[in-house]
């Protein structure tokens, strides 16, 4: 794909062909760098003048900037002095001008590289610019037009459509120019130009369109300004609709000529199809009515009243409305405006109710508190609504808002697997010398999404967790930190509090992973609470205040860190754990640049097609065998708990301690019969918690006991 530079020598314009490429290591080591950075210093002097070819007129004598311009709509050569083109190459540049600094220019260009469809972005020669280099192609064909009517048409369309999505994107209003097959921009100086001369094409056709056609956003970029699109495609309708009535600004009476216009302005915004709060939201905005809120408010709450209370009443099944009770009537008012002003949400995970304001720039979604509340009543009384504490707060309250569960959101916006292995990638950023180690995070992986989706195989939580042992700064935390998409990042948490009980019950739900941070930390007695929390499915508990018990689903798994290099002290959980040692000298690769989405939407294929994410038999023991290194002590209390209880009548039998030892040697093969002599296997076995029977034969002691 070429382009034409033109420039003047001898007072004679000359035009080179060039490729794509050779111009963007122009433009990143430009020959006309001086010439660039005189006009960047002298352009604030200026009081420039924009041609219809591009061109930039700086003073009275009609005297242009004295730079080569580039023609990127296609391919020309000087024809007996007479610019002649030769071919359309199909790409586009939206120019983002006038622009107050250096530094906004800087972050719009850096924005527009976030683009999947931005081919070349730059600074322009001013330093005050920026120049959009995007490409198009023609619906459901594979070439470009080659009729000269058709080519000025495609290419209107598709300055068009890139127009309108970098507006969408970067929020603002880019002035529009005449989008000529002529227009150039000027050879500029920036070494760090963006360049991707395989970003994808917008598409556009050869038919007029009094409108824009929608442009085609990736959900990466999307991802950059949430509810920025929706808005702006409201903005262009009630733009229209302002710019119809404001037509008849001088034919109506001074005296009530603001109410008319907003009643003509509601009036329309409703007929369009344009939701409340957004058409009073861009009303309350323009000087024309900004001074008197209340006004707006009102004008349009009474002209979509009707119409909402209507589709209330038809979608709830209810009598026609002057059927309907008074004390009805004031809820239906309650509820639509609550819903035509916010966004309302339970936040399934953290259970607390969450909005946002349907038009504003923030579009996150904030806790509604207390305080909140009370200023969506204070609104509603404000328009005439006989609105209670205890209406709203019973709204709020209830399954009429959305019920939002974070987790499975984000996974059901998932692309399909592409087929390349994620985990395996994951695992090798980790060196270790443990043998299954890409089996078990495989395992762990799935495991975390069945725990996500609460699988109905699940009868126990994601019990199996991975424990990175290492010394200190070799990127263990750091490590678990990247494992959650930044969308769930909020809902990861390393700071378990074992002391309080409720907030480990409630960690268990709030949260999709608890990284236990410095493991070796946890005390024996803390490890055991431990065990029983990787275990549970589901959570029961008390909440405060609360009258009774009530059940909650689990979402958390766990991952842990630690320095100290033999930090199991439960023998019976260490087939729970999967210790992961680092060698010393070598780092994790906690770079946060993991492809999140692909790494789950493998985990999520492999959870439906019915993968297994438990270990079996065979696999357990295997386990215990690894982690053997890292036990710490061999605790015969947990140990004989685990093996033996007391008889009921007609169990049980005398076991002689040289047995009880040759039992543990066979359950646990950590277990060192010679480091447990019988004077230490007697005090365990006398541990008041048991309250076995005893005798001594022989000298030796012998205890009743049933084998579990």
């Amino acid at each position: 794909m070429k382009i034409s530079l033109l420039k003047i020598s001898r007072k004679k314009m000359v035009i080179n062909r060039l490729e794509l490429n050779d111009l963007a290591e122009m433009i990143r080591k430009s020959p006309e760098e001086q010439k660039v950075f005189n006009l960047r210093l002298n352009y604030q002097f200026y009081q420039p003048k924009r041609l219809d070819d591009g061109q930039i007129v700086i003073d009275a004598q009609d005297h242009t900037v004295n730079l080569p311009r580039i023609l990127f709509a296609a391919e020309c050569v000087n024809y007996k002095e007479i610019q002649k083109g030769l071919r359309y190459n199909g790409l586009v540049v939206v120019e983002v001008n006038g622009l107050k600094t250096y530094e906004e220019a800087v972050a719009i260009r850096n924005q527009a590289a976030r683009m999947d469809e931005t081919v070349m972005a730059f600074l322009g020669a001013s330093g005050k610019s920026v120049k959009i280099v995007c490409r198009g192609e023609m619906f459901g064909a594979l070439a470009l037009p080659e009729k000269e009517e058709e080519v000025r048409q495609f290419h209107k369309n598709l300055y068009e459509t890139a127009r309108r999505a970098y507006q969408n994107q970067f929020g603002l209003d880019i002035e529009y120019l005449e989008p000529r097959l002529e227009r150039t921009v000027y050879l500029s100086a920036d070494p760090e130009m963006y360049y991707n001369p395989e970003a994808r094409p917008f598409k556009a056709d050869t038919a007029k369109h009094e409108q824009p056609e929608p442009a085609p956003i990736s959900w990466e970029s999307d991802m950059l300004m949430p509810g920025r699109t929706m808005k702006r495609t409201y903005h262009f309708n009630w733009v229209f609709i302002l710019r119809e009535v404001l037509g008849g600004y001088f034919d109506l009476p001074d005296e009530d000529r603001q109410m008319q216009l907003l009643q003509q302005i509601a009036r329309k915004s409703l007929e369009q199809g344009i939701p409340l709060s957004h058409a009073q939201g861009m009303t309350l905005e323009h000087p024309l009515f900004h001074n008197d809120p209340e006004l707006v408010k009102s004008v349009f709450a009474s002209t979509y009243e009707i119409p909402l209370m209507e589709d209330y009443r038809k979608r709830n099944k209810l009598k026609p409305l002057k059927s309907v009770p008074d004390e009805l009537i004031q809820t239906m008012r309650t509820e639509i405006f609550l819903n035509a002003n916010f966004d309302m949400r339970k936040n399934l995970m953290t259970g607390v109710a969450e909005y946002r304001m349907k038009y504003a720039e923030d579009q996150t979604f904030k806790p509604l508190t207390e305080e909140v509340r009370n200023d969506m009543t204070l609104q509603a009384i404000e328009l005439g609504i006989k609105g209670w504490d205890q209406n709203v707060n019973r709204f709020i309250d209830s399954t009429r808002i959305e019920q939002y569960d974070p987790v499975n959101t984000w996974l059901d916006s998932l692309p399909a697997w592409d087929g390349k292995d994620r985990i395996e990638e994951l695992a090798l950023r980790v060196p270790t010398e443990q043998p299954h180690w890409e089996k078990y995070l495989r395992y762990w992986l799935v495991g975390m999404v069945a725990q996500w989706r609460e699988s109905d195989q699940q009868l126990t939580g994601n019990a199996l967790t991975p424990l990175l042992i290492g010394r200190q700064g070799c990127g263990k935390t750091r490590f678990c930190k990247i494992l959650l998409p930044p969308e769930l990042r909020d809902y990861y948490n390393d700071k378990l509090n074992f002391k309080n009980e409720f907030d480990l019950n409630i960690a268990l739900t709030s949260f999709a992973l608890i990284n236990i941070d410095e493991f070796d930390k946890t005390t024996s007695s803390q490890q055991i609470v431990l065990k029983y929390l990787l275990s549970s499915a589901d959570v029961k508990f008390r909440p405060p205040y609360g009258k009774t018990i009530k059940q909650y689903r689990r979402y958390t798994s766990f991952i842990g860190t630690t320095n100290q290099q033999q930090p199991l002290v439960d023998p019976t959980g260490s087939r729970r754990f999967v210790c992961v040692g680092i060698p010393a000298g070598k780092n994790i690769d906690f770079t946060d640049n993991l492809n999140h989405r692909q790494l789950y939407a493998q985990a999520l294929h492999l959870f439906n097609k019915g993968e297994r994410f438990w270990l079996e038999d065979d696999e357990i023991q295997t386990l215990i065998e690894e982690n053997v290194p890292y036990q710490r002590t061999i605790d015969l209390v947990e140990m004989i708990n685990e093996t033996f209880r007391k008889p009921k009548d007609g169990e049980g039998r005398w076991w002689s301690t040289s047995e009880i030892l040759a039992t543990f040697s066979g359950r646990y093969a950590y277990f060192d019969a010679k480091r447990a002599t019988p004077a230490v296997l007697g005090k365990s076995m006398n541990n008041y918690r048991f309250n076995f029977r005893h005798r001594m034969v022989n000298g030796c002691s012998e205890y009743w006991l049933c084998e579990k």
